[in-house]
């Protein structure tokens, strides 16, 4: 591969990569925020159960322990801590990454950089089969995409 072709290539995926750190990150802060936010309404919700049995009677005696129920139920099957965790692995994963084609990127003139390049994408290629369980918010993508261009080009000037 040439040296003008390399350069191209590094400088996308050092790009890519960031913004995919940055994304990922992103995720486990939502998820995080989804977790907490059905745990309160389930505890809410709970305490509503307790309230309205110890009152006589009505729709609230019946309604409140079903919705308690159906949080919980939610909670269980949406694993959103688990994938948070799994967020939090591909943000680590792919910010290192980012940090190893900027390495790569100030020394491209070095012998190897070429099969330097190859061992970096191989280890992002594993990284992307793991992250095939997300969501592809292209808005937030893009935002994140700019955001490191930005950044980049400001370094890089």
């Amino acid at each position: 591969m040439d040296e003008i072709t390399l350069r191209k290539l590094v400088w996308e995926e050092m790009l890519y990569a960031d913004m995919r750190a940055n994304y990922f990150g992103e995720l486990v802060r939502h998820y995080l925020l989804l977790d907490k936010t059905l745990r309160v309404l389930t505890l809410v919700a709970a305490s509503g159960s307790v309230a309205s049995a110890l009152t006589e009677s009505g729709p609230a005696k019946l309604i409140v322990p079903i919705v308690a129920t159906a949080i919980s139920f939610w909670l269980l099957i949406s694993q959103y801590g688990s994938l948070a965790r799994d967020a939090g692995d591909l943000h680590g994963g792919w910010g290192t990454i980012a940090r190893d084609y900027t390495d790569l990127w100030n020394s491209l003139e070095l012998p190897g950089a070429e099969a330097r390049y190859q061992t970096i994408f191989d280890r992002g290629e594993g990284l992307s089969k793991a992250g095939t369980k997300f969501p592809n918010k292209k808005k937030r993508l893009n935002y994140w995409l700019d955001h490191a261009a930005a950044i980049a080009q400001a370094r890089y000037a």
